[in-house]
């Protein structure tokens, strides 16, 4: 997913309904869990090339100069001028984000204004991450990868699909599990994801604790690193590039999901993620330090 996103920070905490807020800031930056995992691996020293909605009249200038910016590959978009492009409005507080958004139309028309999975770039990839929100392609994109053997991480995906069972690594948000899995128990569910696959499983709570696990070892649990919050947003994306990273640098599934609650932390601590991601010297610091930012 990239998208055009309007951020406004609100002053205070978000206000409640017919009441007053302040806006303090307000940026337009690229944004969707594609475009900030792109920007946040460059900045850690790795090449990706993207592909995902069409870029249209409205959003391709922004979105093409940060790509250009952070020497994303973005040769497999298509440039489409007959509509505007993806875009949000997001509100934001120290602690939480309200997004407001198109997707529901975007994803009900008929038309599919997405690319298809790039068949050579999976196959010349060392790791893939996967968005599951393009219904069939998210779906070919996993099977290129598995045909190719591939790894791929994935988000958000429910127990029995295709993208999890075949996955290097699946990051499942609490919002998600609430969504989908509303009344089953954190633990018993996490237990159902692991016998699933042979892959990484990550369920990720905000500020409370990190739960993870594989087939071969089962469920450890991890609190995550206490920061000064000035945003909450792209934490998500930024935790599943932290494990994109662990991975294509085999490391054990501790420093990579340590690796990715520090540069979820670090994140939370500045905004926008596009402006200012952390580098790999800084999470490497920070981690070293016990998440004391100096």
């Amino acid at each position: 997913m990239t998208v055009l996103s309007t951020i406004h920070k609100l002053k205070n905490a978000y206000p409640e309904v017919d009441s007053y807020g302040e806006i303090a800031q307000t940026f337009v930056c690229p944004g969707g869990e594609t475009m900030n995992a792109a920007i946040l691996l460059s900045r850690l020293g790795l090449s990706s090339a993207i592909g995902g909605p069409h870029w249209g009249h409205d959003t391709r200038e922004v979105l093409t100069s940060y790509a250009q910016k952070y020497s994303i590959d973005y040769d497999g978009i298509v440039m489409d001028e007959s509509y505007p492009g993806v875009k949000d409005l997001i509100l934001v507080d120290d602690r939480h984000r309200t997004v407001f958004g198109y997707f529901g139309g975007y994803f009900s028309d008929s038309v599919h204004r997405w690319n298809e999975p790039d068949r050579k770039a999976i196959e010349h990839a060392d790791i893939v991450a996967i968005d599951p929100f393009f219904r069939e392609a998210s779906v070919h994109a996993a099977e290129i990868c598995t045909e190719y053997g591939r790894p791929y991480v994935t988000i958000d995906c429910r127990v029995d699909s295709y993208l999890h069972r075949h996955c290097a690594a699946n990051v499942v948000a609490r919002e998600y599990r609430t969504q989908e899995y509303r009344d089953e128990p954190d633990d018993k569910l996490l237990s159902q994801y692991i016998d699933s696959t042979d892959g990484l499983v990550v369920f990720t709570s905000g500020k409370s604790e990190i739960m993870y696990g594989r087939k071969k070892y089962g469920v450890r649990k991890m609190s995550p690193y206490r920061v000064e919050v000035r945003s909450t947003l792209g934490a998500g994306d930024t935790f599943r590039a932290g494990i994109v990273f662990g991975l294509s640098e085999k490391w054990d599934d501790e420093r990579t999901v340590r690796f990715a609650s520090a540069l979820a932390a670090l994140v939370c601590t500045r905004m926008p993620i596009a402006d200012n991601p952390p580098s790999l010297d800084e999470v490497e610091n920070f981690i070293a330090c016990g998440g004391d930012i100096r």
